[in-house]
């Protein structure tokens, strides 16, 4: 008998990743709570790389897998989303303090290991991101939020190329996320059944039932880095990732 395929999506803060979460959770660990489950490992890598092999589909976020960790038989989901989306969506997410690791007093890079947050350089002392970037304007605070996403950015550029990694763009799933979810269950090759349930929950929780929980979607819209980049912010972005932009056709 076939040894079962690791199944493992990879995507980065602000693209999506709930929302995958969500439909794996209820799947594989509330309507079919068979061990092992769905995990999701965040940005920890050594959590990752001990227990990926542990739980039906395990999930990361923001960071590059290394494929030399992995036995043959795996297949990766990946969402992908504009570079320059992701800043703009973040800044105004950690603008409010969305979540605790944007609220803590003097974050070190340790701190913010498991979201692989980089540490803005002019960041002062005794001060959290949130307030940080409020105390600064728009222009500013773009910038500030690219320094953050650093490792976010430069992990792009490590992703290997293979057959058994599937890529799904931002900006094709929202409106056909059915579809989508119908493609990364084929290519996991799980069950119909499987397969069917969760295609029904993708449509159930995507980004247009907000009134379902995403009350943390602010605006899903691609291409609204063209709306707050400033040409300051442009020229910043294209001097350190460019190349980024080019490799993922955007």
């Amino acid at each position: 008998m076939a040894e079962p395929l690791h199944l493992i999506h990879a995507s980065y803060h602000k693209c999506l990743t709930k929302y995958y979460l969500r439909v794996m959770h209820l799947l594989y660990n509330k309507i079919h709570p068979r061990k092992p489950g769905h995990e999701h490992y965040e940005a920890i890598e050594g959590q990752f790389y001990n227990n990926f092999h542990r739980h039906r589909v395990t999930s990361t976020n923001g960071f590059a897998i290394d494929l030399d960790y992995l036995p043959e038989n795996f297949r990766i989901t990946r969402f992908i989303r504009d570079p320059r989306d992701l800043v703009v969506s973040g800044y105004f997410y950690h603008k409010r303090a969305a979540e605790p690791w944007f609220r803590h007093l003097n974050p070190t890079e340790k701190y913010w290991s498991p979201i692989n947050g980089h540490v803005p350089p002019e960041m002062p002392k005794g001060m959290n991101f949130a307030t940080y970037l409020e105390g600064m304007d728009k222009e500013a605070g773009l910038i500030t939020e690219i320094q953050f996403r650093r490792y976010h950015f430069e992990s792009m550029r490590q992703w290997k190329k293979d057959d058994r990694i599937k890529l799904f763009k931002y900006e094709d799933v929202l409106g056909n996320e059915e579809e989508t979810f119908d493609q990364i269950f084929q290519f996991y090759e799980v069950p119909k059944w499987e397969r069917k349930i969760g295609v029904m929950l993708a449509r159930k929780y995507k980004a247009t039932n907000r009134k379902k929980g995403y009350k943390h979607i602010r605006n899903p819209k691609a291409g609204q880095w063209r709306e707050h980049f400033t040409p300051k912010v442009e020229k910043y972005f294209n001097d350190l990732y460019g190349d980024v932009i080019e490799e993922y056709g955007y």
